[in-house]
């Protein structure tokens, strides 16, 4: 299934030009993958099943310049995380804002994962993408789920933005280490966040494992919330290897 999800995401945009902007969008495993693909997930979801993703593609959106992605992740059904301030900054940095719907912290964590892997396929349908600049990232509880498949899947999201949330791994190290000591990952909390110690904790990890583009952010006097349009600005900036350590 990684193998093919690879290899189609130098894939070119839609001839007629695709839509940009905010919207939604919706597709069945079956349309995604194919019968063979949707049967290899039927343990997870029904062929037929309807899966939903809100999109913030840039209006600028050129396929002669493959965009970026960040792949979002939250902790409830009804949001994928994105803010109408952060569209100025997807629109300056070349990004689109892929947020998954209805896998919250009540769905079972193998159908969070598998959301989050299937949603560079969806986007490669459409638009031409940067392979390069697809990111990974979750907010609360999904940034719990967004650690473990950047971690997971690093040849894939080639860094992770993780806020207000993150997964510290035991005595062993991830399988995959070598991939994901090629990446980067920036952690957010605020200051008043009651995850700032398990995401402080979880950022010393990676640099203990030999993440050297590891970034921790401490936003002044917030609690557990999304970054403002700075941060954001920041914390892509870091991604693309544009600020150092």
């Amino acid at each position: 299934f990684l193998v093919i999800l690879l290899a189609v995401l130098p894939a070119a945009a839609e001839e007629e030009g695709p839509r940009t902007g905010y919207f939604r969008v919706h597709t069945t495993p079956l349309e995604l993958l194919g019968e063979d693909g949707a049967r290899s997930l039927s343990g997870t979801f029904e062929p037929d099943e309807k899966l939903e993703w809100q999109l913030y593609v840039p209006t600028n959106y050129d396929p002669a310049n493959p965009a970026g992605v960040i792949v979002f992740l939250t902790h409830r059904n009804s949001w994928g995380g994105s803010r109408r301030e952060y569209n100025p900054a997807l629109e300056e940095t070349n990004l689109i804002w892929a947020g998954v719907r209805g896998a919250g912290d009540d769905s079972p964590i193998n159908e969070r994962i598998m959301r989050l892997i299937m949603t560079p396929m969806l986007l490669a349908r459409t638009y031409a993408l940067d392979p390069e600049r697809v990111y990974v990232g979750g907010f609360s509880g999904g940034a719990y789920v967004a650690t473990i498949v950047a971690t997971g899947k690093p040849k894939l999201f080639k860094g992770g933005l993780f806020i207000g949330g993150a997964v510290v791994w035991g005595d062993e190290l991830p399988t995959r280490i070598d991939e994901v000591r090629k990446n980067s990952y920036v952690f957010i909390a605020g200051s008043n966040d009651i995850a700032l110690n398990t995401v402080r904790k979880a950022a010393i990890a990676f640099r203990d494992a030999g993440v050297e583009r590891n970034e921790l952010i401490v936003m002044p006097n917030q609690r557990q919330e999304m970054p403002g349009r700075k941060y954001l600005l920041d914390a892509i900036d870091f991604l693309d290897g544009k600020q150092s350590d």
